[in-house]
Order: structure tokens, then sequence, then C-alpha cells
């Protein structure tokens, strides 16, 4: 009959793939360690996101992005209201931009 030890060996063993001489997959119940599997695998968190993306903000397709620069001051007021309505920057510059193109139609 195999001990506790055995057991809990061959569990790990049975939850590990090695895929090269120096690296092994093994299970893991740690919050956040796929995404720490896929930065290693592309070298960073960032490279991780590049690769994934983002879901689409229309229900299909990408979505577009647009790049602003902003005077510092616009800056702090734009951080200050997302914290305020506990949402995203990104958020309060869609309802914004919603707003003044409903205006304008």
């Amino acid at each position: 009959m195999l001990s506790e030890t055995e057991i809990k060996e061959l569990e790990v063993w049975a939850e590990t793939a090695q895929i090269s001489e120096n690296a092994l997959i093994s299970k893991s119940e740690a919050a956040g360690a796929g995404m720490d599997l896929l930065a290693t695998a592309l070298g960073s968190k960032i490279a991780v996101h590049r690769a994934v993306g983002k879901p689409s903000l229309s229900g299909r397709g990408i979505s577009p992005a647009r790049s602003v620069r902003l005077p510092a001051d616009m800056d702090e007021k734009l951080i200050e209201r997302a914290e305020h309505d506990q949402i995203k920057p990104s958020e309060v510059i869609r309802r914004a931009l919603d707003e003044y193109l409903s205006r304008a139609s």
C-alpha cells in the first residue's frame, strides 16, 4: 500500500508536464497562475495583453482605439471624476464624447 507522501508525489507527477529539459508545467490553484504562465511564455504581461486583446465594446469585431493628449490639469480632473464615479478614465471619455456627439447631431 502507498503512503500518503507517495500518493501526494504521484498526484503532483500526474498533474505535471515537462515541456523541455528545464521547464515544467504543473497544476496551480493560485489566482493568476495562467496569466503568469502566458507571461513567461510570451516574455511579459504586456505581450500577453497584446496577444489576447480586450473584448469588443460593441459586442463584435475589434473596437477602434484612439489616442489623445491632455493638458495635465484636464488629466487630473479626468482621474478625479473616474475615481469619484468608480469607473475607468476611458469610460468617462466615452460617456463625454457620446454626450457631445448626441448634441452635435
